[in-house]
């Protein structure tokens, strides 16, 4: 498959020559194709409850009802954490900013100078972005194949053991399950630490899950396939030819948007039905997002390292945003970006950089880190910017 995918990219590259001095941006890249949002009248506050997981909420667009920084301004910086691959996830007031390392452990640090507060031992590696209910209570989970609930203080309320690495992000449910995956088994655990429901797949379940309005959980898994769930029961499985390892983004008309190995984002309806799929020319391995508009925004590795913006309605690629890359198949973009209420995309890349695009599809500026930036950023209610980095260390960004 990898050797398809390679030789597919690489009549593509004849057709388009690629410029190495550095990022390369067509005159409209990855510029919206509709306005932001008007200002809200409130000193650019949210009007949503503060981010609580991975992409903001369980349908996971990555989108924010507020301005992020124009111009780069380093607050602070919180470093020896261990590599970190996970979004920083905050505490509803948002005083406290919760990060989970490579290093093993759960680490919350004071939002006002990054000084770390407590650190709870996880037993293993942890990938997974953190998720917070409305109590304050973080759940977290690690390679050890454990679950944690940790309260606002530091304390471990409960932990279970699953039947494999968890090492996905968790979603919260509205009926207050946290549902999250271990190893191939899809988990819906309730407040109090029990099992609700199980699904398993047949290969890992590397994708976060997503959740719709009407509580339907969507994955994919290695199995090449992407699931639509209800309370544990199937409802569709579908195969797309190639790990499915991107997790998936749920747009505002409610269908799924996924991303594979097959260089392909893929778009069902909630019953499983393809409406297109596109093809991009690298893996797509990290969360895909929605931007106002209904655009589909991804990252995508190599050998073309990039980010895609894609038409909602027809799959078709509108704009791109090359990042400098080695050319392997293994190293690029993990994620989509997250965008602000101007129209502003934030995300990072393994040339260990993190980038702000403004809505005109130039570089506002870059932040550079000591390692990959495989982490979605996370955006406050006062427009700051936490970013977290494979060289150990969060950055915090004054708005």
């Amino acid at each position: 498959m990898a050797g398809a995918i390679a030789a597919h990219v690489r009549e593509r590259s004849h057709a388009r020559a690629r410029g190495e001095s550095g990022v390369g941006a067509a005159p409209d890249a990855l510029r919206p194709q509709s306005p932001p949002i008007a200002e809200s009248g409130h000193a650019g506050l949210a009007t949503k409850p503060p981010i609580r997981m991975q992409h903001g909420d369980r349908r996971r667009c990555a989108r924010e009802d507020v301005r992020g920084p124009s111009a780069l301004h380093v607050k602070w910086k919180t470093g020896d954490l261990g590599p970190i691959e996970a979004q920083p996830i905050p505490s509803p007031d948002e005083s406290t900013i919760y990060v989970a390392s490579l290093g093993g452990d759960l680490i919350a640090l004071a939002r006002e100078d990054g000084k770390v507060r407590f650190r709870v031992p996880l037993g293993g590696r942890s990938y997974a972005s953190p998720c917070v209910d409305a109590r304050g209570y973080v759940y977290s989970a690690s390679d050890a194949k454990k679950v944690f609930a940790i309260d606002p203080k530091g304390a471990i309320a409960w932990t279970l053991e699953v039947d494999g690495e968890a090492d996905t992000a968790c979603a919260l449910a509205d009926d207050g399950n946290i549902v999250l995956a271990a190893g191939r088994t899809l988990y819906a655990i309730t407040p109090r630490g029990d099992v609700a429901w199980r699904f398993s797949a047949r290969g890992k379940i590397f994708t976060a899950p997503a959740i719709d309005d009407s509580g339907r959980v969507y994955f994919g898994s290695q199995d090449d396939h992407v699931y639509g769930v209800d309370h544990g029961t199937k409802v569709f499985a579908v195969d797309l030819g190639g790990d499915v390892d991107g997790s998936p983004a749920i747009d505002d008309d409610g269908n799924v948007i996924v991303g594979t190995d097959y260089d392909e984002v893929v778009k069902l309806d909630r019953s499983g039905g393809i409406s297109w799929a596109s093809k991009v020319g690298g893996y797509v391995r990290g969360p895909i997002s929605i931007a106002r508009g209904g655009d589909v925004l991804t990252g995508v590795y190599g050998p073309w390292s990039r980010v895609v913006r894609l038409d909602g309605k027809t799959g078709k690629t509108k704009a791109t945003f090359d990042v400098p890359g080695t050319g392997a198949l293994e190293f690029g973009v993990r994620g989509g970006p997250l965008e602000d209420a101007s129209g502003q995309l934030f995300f990072g890349a393994q040339d260990d950089k993190l980038y702000a695009i403004d809505s005109h599809g130039k570089t506002s500026f870059t932040l550079q880190t000591g390692g990959d930036v495989d982490a979605p950023p996370t955006l406050l209610s006062d427009g700051a910017l936490v970013v977290a980095s494979d060289d150990g260390a969060v950055y915090y960004l004054d708005p």
